[in-house]
């Protein structure tokens, strides 16, 4: 495998879960009306992986109520069981995001994607993304054993959401200027632009809204969930969804999971609710 060196501006993303994991819930309230983030936490997420085996993907929280570790539940040994791990920096931003996965009873997981996040300013964030290829059995590898890496950056607008995706470099390519990749817009009612006619929203509350980590690492600040027109989800008491469609075929996935079901199901914790929630 091709070993990689990092220039000396990565060097602070070596280190690897070096800082503690603390960040409250009602930091990562949205900036926008009706934010349910300290009602309801999403505890399980349903679906069915490869050759259609159920799977239960149980989320663990931090002290401070941010997600800590998101673990399929199934019998290590199944193909495709995995794990996915999330830490803080020092001022309660998400800092690091790893993909490990396991093949064999007993042994170590190991890695295959890990994000280091570096936040340039409030409304700048730089993305490196390790991959590995798969050989590293260590479950906080060394940045120089992945097999490639990629730098992309984020723009965001006052509302604390990803308006523009930039390429910083490429992989075994050396470092340029930003290029614009992509950019996202919202719309009046608070909900991303679609570009698919075959989705929709519904008018109720986005499972994404349960916490601002979701909200960032899928790249979805929406007030509603997007679904097809002839699905009609069911929903808690707090409005938030019980299952979605399983959107693949349209280039979604819900908590970016493979998923070979119709349909996601989603169980949460919830508080009791401070007066009337209005959707």
């Amino acid at each position: 495998m091709k070993k990689i060196t990092l220039c000396l501006s990565l060097a602070a993303f070596i280190a690897f879960f070096a800082l503690p994991s603390c960040q409250k819930i009602n930091d990562y309230v949205l900036h926008h009306p009706n934010a349910h983030d300290s009602l309801c936490r999403v505890t399980q997420i349903g679906i069915k992986g490869f050759y259609g085996n159920p799977d239960q993907y149980i989320v663990y929280y931090n002290a401070k109520g941010n997600p800590d570790s998101l673990i399929d539940n199934n019998p290590v040994g199944e193909i495709g069981n995995s794990r996915y791990f999330f830490k803080y920096d020092n001022s309660d931003r998400l800092s690091d995001f790893m993909w490990a996965e396991t093949i064999e009873s007993g042994m170590p997981w190991f890695a295959i994607i890990w994000h280091k996040y570096v936040y340039v300013s409030s409304d700048y964030i730089v993305d490196t993304t390790l991959t590995y290829a798969g050989d590293v059995r260590d479950p906080a590898p060394a940045a120089a054993d992945a097999a490639y890496y990629t730098i992309k950056a984020f723009t965001l607008d006052g509302q604390d959401r990803i308006v523009k995706q930039w390429s910083i470099q490429e992989p075994n390519e050396p470092p340029h200027a930003p290029v614009l990749e992509n950019t996202f817009t919202y719309n009046a009612t608070g909900n991303k632009v679609l570009s698919d006619p075959g989705l929709t929203y519904d008018n109720r509350v986005n499972v994404y809204r349960t916490n601002k980590v979701w909200q960032f690492l899928y790249n979805d600040y929406s007030l509603n969930n997007v679904i097809k027109a002839d699905f009609t989800p069911s929903y808690n008491e707090f409005g938030l969804p019980l299952n979605l469609p399983n959107l693949s075929s349209n280039n979604i996935q819900l908590f970016d999971l493979y998923n070979t079901d119709s349909t996601v199901t989603i169980s949460y914790a919830c508080a009791a609710p401070h007066g009337p929630i209005d959707y």
